[in-house]
């Protein structure tokens, strides 16, 4: 597979082996979910790893021809290679993508010895063919020698080399091998399908040493050529894969997706289905037994789906180059960028990382075959990751995909659950919803289903049930087909209680009082007759205990609380009302809503129905059976409402208030009309239809600009125009084709008009009080938000992150404007409403204004004090360290501020090194301990290589940086004279760090020389590498490159940020803390936040004094408070007990020294000493005042006068 060089037999050729420092998660989005009534699967992406992949049949030249008869043996010639004329899409074969080596000790051979025997290496399912539930997800491969043979040439070679997994053998060598699968929990895992594909399979010189593998148990092979493979099928079941061709070192493959004819023709992919492991051989022949072989191989169909360069077998100085490190990502909540088709040229970024887009965003321009291509966001979100692309790179060379970035989609919020409201709609990872079955504010019953989802194929579908009955609370905006991990806790909808059954007028409430019991059965049904003593429902206890819930009066069921059996009957099912039914004398009539079209149904008896709630009915149609004639559908629509106690034999009036018995709406509702709106109105007919919308939600018009077009009878076509200058704020649903009666409420009259659309000012701008802020729309202007709804209303008080507004984007995804600090809400914009385009109706972006937090005490008392907070260094809040009712001393620290202080650092190392990785990008934000380089200690030792004579450079053979073996070959120069060829070689082990270019001189005594190796700069995983760490946050600024030398202290890495430096806030007097401002919360901003600048008061000791006809309460100021025994208000005798302390160790009683009221008491806590908290003695004071007793006397026999009333 990989052949010694021809100039050296001793000497063993290994490529440069750069690993990969950013393993790969997925190579292809998730399948994108439509769910409507069926679903329909399609991919988000084509997988750019096999974008172009060329078909594999007779159109191909080097597949077509046919084998040359004198070069192939009859009897082992396979006749069934996989040559299929229409092979099966690439997006149809399994994909698998190796990311790590977890450990390798083959044969226990080591590098990693002491991890147990086997090569364990970790692979990402790119496409889950054949089970999409494992798409994105790991897969091991465990390869365990399982002959005893086995000598590897270099053991630590056993690794991935580039993106191969790679093991190597001496020559006249075996490895005989099991390959098993595990999933992440290491369990055995039966792989659906799976492809291996082995490359380069060569001989060496004079095919001294012929490479094979031998496999059984696949399903399918692949060959491109068998010519250059002899296929041999063995006793023991397995199949031979013999190479037939030499090959050299420079002819191997770097890129499995890029692959020459030659190289093609060196490769088998093995195609294996629903297995656990497969066993088989690496063999290299049986010529002399040293040298060094590579076997490498993928879990990708490689023969199928990589694209074939058309590079000439000479030439591979010339073929792409390993490619950079793909990109992760983890769908379904992240996405790639990228645009298919080949030859592809980078253009330019046009949006950068950590920027937001939208779905449809331009991310980055390419260039296809000379044409600019857009490469589009495919979601809302933050580009979490891009490439290292210039201008004029080869994308599809550099790239193994060509994902250029990484777009990290928006979260929804959690809904939130407040009192008495309950998650409930909890969907799973890795299913999508297909559809909502409940709207907010519908009333549903446990176990009805509120939403449906299935995986991304449309499979497993899952119903979500209601764990209880309520009122649906609020619905997440997740749209048909999205993910539900999209929804930060996966819950879709929340509910609450049950709104209560209200009895109208002329109405009773039945069954109250049934507080925990658990409904059985329902014996009545709204509209069912109903007597006393008839049973409405039963309850139970949950012990076998029943109890018959029965009617109290005659009547008609009118209402009944939609509980479903198995529920308990508590305020959160019955609500405030508490009933169970409503009983009336007649079934209530029913409400009838603009634009629905009563039925009567006074005409005769009741029969049956002919037609259900929600069903669409044509004009004439029959929808009534009655007696004597059935009654007709007046006009095309929906049956929106039928009167459900209607019953056979009787005439509606009989059972029911007023006539109407149904009520049918159009297929489309009508525009309503807001306050300041005006309606554009359109003379609607039966056989007009709309052509064509003109302007849409948002769009300014001017008094006469068409808003729509319709097509009339005779063909000819009519304006609807704008009645006034404005914004369109609404418009009917219909679409172009449907008929203009659908638009509202009308018959087949030629004079009706129809409000199509309406028109409204835009908004008037908020202006911002002294000391308020602003809570501008997010992106405004960019993102085509819709309104929803307002969070809070005027004079709420609000805290920093608090939503203000909700709206939606383009996507459907939730976006909030939230407070920007605490304060107190002071306007609105009361003429939003839903569905609003706010970049069309707003002149500015602020949708609220906050004001200033009030002052804590408008009138503090003399000797309070204001902690205040400093304000003038951009300071914030960070915690307090006292509590209301805590004592402090003057000087206490009692609450935490900080304020930024600008610092820059530089990230160096103590020795002379060279950079080995930059691990973070030009202007990102850092943080403390974040690596931001990897850095090799050097010696000064290098050598150089130069020609034997005086020579010209004609052709390069390895790169500035790249890390060499010694004797590798460097370059082809020509000697000078002669024109005779010479390889210049490495003169030792390290890193190339000169290289003369084409078409210099070298050799000669004051030429340059031909190549310079720098040793002890290893690249290997084996180098001992120094981390260069930040030391504070901030921006890092990039200092140096790969490759470069630094000496020590020399910065690589520089990091400017602002360091937190923190400030206590001291107590400015002995006291009491009496309020804080608690609308303050960590790193809120303190500037122009408060009206004034305390944010704590703290009450000074002070003396309680008595007044006239008031007697003074005293206790020992040097006794202990333990507690009040009395309330401010309370009326005392004398003697009653007031307080208790401590003095001395012994507890004491206060008590009254006279009769009265307290009016007053003393600020104290249990614990405290009073005399730390006041001055003087006097702790309460009694209210002397004639009145006292009066009061005393009327408050006594109001209580009488209630317990009498009760009895």
């Amino acid at each position: 597979m990989h052949a010694d060089p021809p100039m050296a037999s001793h000497t063993r050729l290994v490529p440069n082996d750069r690993e990969s420092e950013n393993p790969v998660l997925l190579q292809r989005t998730a399948r994108a979910l439509v769910a409507t009534v069926g679903l329909v699967i399609g991919l988000a992406s084509a997988l750019a790893l096999f974008v172009n992949a060329p078909r594999i049949g007779h159109t191909d030249a080097f597949l077509a021809q046919e084998p040359a008869t004198d070069l192939i043996d009859p009897k082992w010639v396979d006749e069934t290679v996989g040559m299929d004329e229409t092979p099966a899409d690439c997006t149809e074969l399994p994909a698998f993508q190796f990311e790590e080596v977890k450990y390798s000790n083959l044969g226990n051979k080591g590098p990693d010895s002491g991890k147990g025997e086997g090569y364990v290496l970790v692979a990402r399912d790119l496409l889950g063919v054949g089970n999409i539930e494992r798409l994105g997800r790991r897969v091991f491969l465990t390869v365990n020698s399982t002959g005893n043979r086995y000598i590897p040439a270099v053991a630590k070679d056993n690794k991935m080399n580039g993106r191969f997994a790679s093991v190597n053998l001496i020559k006249s060598d075996e490895l005989a091998f099991k390959m098993s699968f595990f999933d992440a929990k290491m369990r055995v895992l039966t792989m659906p399908q799976v492809a291996i594909s082995f490359f380069d399979l060569d001989a060496g010189k004079k095919f001294t040493v012929k490479e094979a593998v031998e496999v059984g148990g696949f399903a399918e092979k692949f060959v491109a050529d068998p010519n250059y493979l002899k296929i041999t099928q063995l006793p023991n079941g397995r199949t031979r894969f013999e190479a037939t061709q030499e090959g050299v070192g420079e002819d191997n493959p770097k890129n499995f997706q890029h692959l020459s004819t030659l190289q093609r023709k060196r490769t088998v992919t093995l195609l294996f289905k629903n297995v656990s492991q497969f066993t088989g051989r690496m063999v290299t022949g049986n010529g002399p037994r040293r040298g060094y072989r590579r076997f490498d191989f993928v879990m990708m169909p490689s023969v199928k789906c990589a694209r074939r360069e058309d590079v000439p077998d000479d030439k591979f100085d010339k073929f792409p180059p390993f490619p950079a490190d793909d990109l992760l990502y983890a769908p379904p909540m992240q996405t790639v960028a990228h645009e298919g088709g080949y030859p592809q040229i980078f253009n330019k970024w046009v949006k950068k990382k950590y920027d937001k887009v939208r779905a449809g965003d331009v991310i980055a321009t390419v260039k296809v075959n000379g044409e600019i291509r857009e490469i589009k966001s495919k979601s809302n979100g933050t580009i979490s990751a891009t490439q290292d692309l210039k201008p004029g790179d080869r994308v599809d060379f550099k790239l193994a995909t060509m994902n250029i970035a990484v777009v990290q989609e928006e979260v929804l919020p959690a809904l939130k659950t407040e009192f008495k409201t309950v998650e409930a709609g909890k969907c799973k990872k890795g299913q999508y919803l297909t559809s909502y079955k409940v709207d907010a504010g519908q009333i549903i019953t446990r176990d009805s289903v509120i939403a449906t989802t299935a995986n991304v194929l449309g499979e497993h579908k899952q119903e979500i049930k209601a764990p209880q009955g309520g009122l649906i609370n609020a619905i997440q905006p997740l749209k048909d087909g999205q993910p539900c991990q999209k929804v930060q806790d996966l819950n879709l909808i929340t509910i609450g209680k049950f709104p209560p059954v209200k009895p109208r007028a002329g109405e009773v409430g039945c069954c109250k009082g049934q507080e925990d019991k658990i409904l059985k059965e329902w014996k009545k049904d709204v509209g069912d007759t109903c007597s006393p003593g008839e049973v409405v429902a039963i309850v139970t206890d949950g012990n076998g205990n029943d109890e018959e819930l029965k009617c109290e009066t005659e009547g008609f069921i009118t209402a009944k609380q939609p509980i479903s059996v198995g529920q308990k009957l508590n305020e959160d099912t019955l609500g405030d009302g508490g009933h169970l039914v409503s009983v009336g004398q007649k079934i209530r009539e029913l409400d009838q809503y603009k634009p629905e079209i009563g039925v009567n149904c006074a005409s005769g008896k009741f029969k049956k129905w002919l037609v259900e709630v929600g069903e669409e009915v044509k004009f004439e149609q029959k929808i009534i059976d009655m007696d004597p004639v059935p009654i007709e559908a007046p006009a095309n629509g929906f049956v929106t409402q039928r009167q459900e106690g209607l019953q056979a034999g009787k005439a509606t009036q009989d059972v029911a208030f007023g006539e109407i018995c149904l009520m049918i709406g159009p297929s489309l509702n009508e525009v309503t009309l807001r306050s300041g709106q005006v309606p554009v109105e359109a003379v609607v007919l039966p056989d007009k239809t709309l052509k064509e919308w003109q302007k849409n939600v948002g769009d300014k018009v001017s008094v006469g600009d068409p808003v729509a077009m319709v097509n009339t009878k005779d063909g000819g076509t009519e304006k609807v125009t704008a009645p006034k200058d404005g914004i369109v704020t609404a418009k009917s649903p219909i679409k172009p084709g449907d008929r203009m009666d659908l638009a509202c409420d009308t018959d087949t009259s030629s004079t009706d008009t129809c409000t199509l659309a309406s028109i409204g000012d835009s908004m008037p701008p908020l202006l911002v009080l002294a000391g308020g802020s602003a809570v501008p729309v997010p992106d405004w202007g960019e993102s085509n938000l819709r309104w929803v709804e307002y969070q809070v209303e005027v004079g709420q008080s609000v805290e920093t992150g608090d939503t203000i507004a909700v709206m939606v984007d383009s996507s459907g995804n939730n976006v909030t404007a939230d407070a920007p600090h605490a304060g107190t809400v002071q306007k609105i914009l009361q003429s939003m409403h839903y569905d609003m385009y706010l970049d069309k109706v707003l002149q500015t972006d602020a949708i609220a204004t906050i004001g200033q937090l009030p002052p804590l005490d408008p009138s503090p008392q003399g000797g309070d004090s204001g902690v205040r907070a400093p304000q003038s260094r951009n300071e914030t809040f960070e915690k307090y360290l006292v509590e209301v009712n805590d004592t402090v001393k003057k000087g206490d620290p009692v609450a935490v501020i900080s304020y930024p202080d600008n610092t820059t650092e530089d990230a160096s190392v103590p020795t002379a090194s060279v950079v080995k990785k930059i691990l973070v990008e030009e202007g990102e934000e850092v943080t403390e301990g974040q690596v931001l380089a990897q850095v090799v200690e050097v010696k000064d030792e290098s050598a150089e290589a130069t020609p034997s004579q005086e020579a010209e450079v004609v052709n390069l053979l390895a790169d500035v940086g790249d890390e060499v073996k010694k004797d590798d070959p460097l370059m082809t120069v020509e000697k000078i004279p002669g024109g005779e060829q010479e390889k210049i070689l490495a003169p030792k082990d390290g890193t190339v760090m000169k290289l003369a270019e084409v078409g210099t001189k070298v050799g000669g005594e004051n030429d340059p020389p031909a190549a310079v190796v720098e040793a002890h700069q290893n690249w290997d995983e084996d180098a001992k590498t120094t981390d260069v760490v930040a030391e504070n946050n901030g921006t890092a600024h990039i200092l140096a490159k790969v490759g470069d030398r630094v000496e020590p202290e020399q910065p690589i890495v520089s990091v400017t940020g602002e360091e937190k430096v923190f400030e206590n806030v001291t107590a400015a007097v002995d006291g009491t803390v009496l309020k804080r401002q608690e609308n303050l919360t960590k790193e809120t901003p303190l500037n122009n936040l408060m009206i004034d600048k305390d944010i704590m008061t703290i009450v000074q000791p002070k003396e309680l004094k008595a007044g006239v006809n008031q007697a003074a309460v005293e206790a020992d100021p040097e006794a202990i408070f333990k507690s009040w025994c009395v309330h401010k208000g309370d009326w005392v005798e004398k003697g009653d007990k007031i307080a208790t302390i401590a003095l001395a160790g012994q507890e004491q009683n206060i008590t009254a020294p006279t009769k009265g009221w307290v009016k007053k008491k003393s600020y104290l806590l249990p614990g405290q000493k009073i005399s730390d908290n006041q001055n003087g003695a006097n702790i309460a004071v009694i209210e002397l005042t004639p009145w006292a007793s009066f009061w005393k006397l009327r408050e006594i026999s109001r209580k009488k006068r209630a317990t009498t009333d009760t009895e």
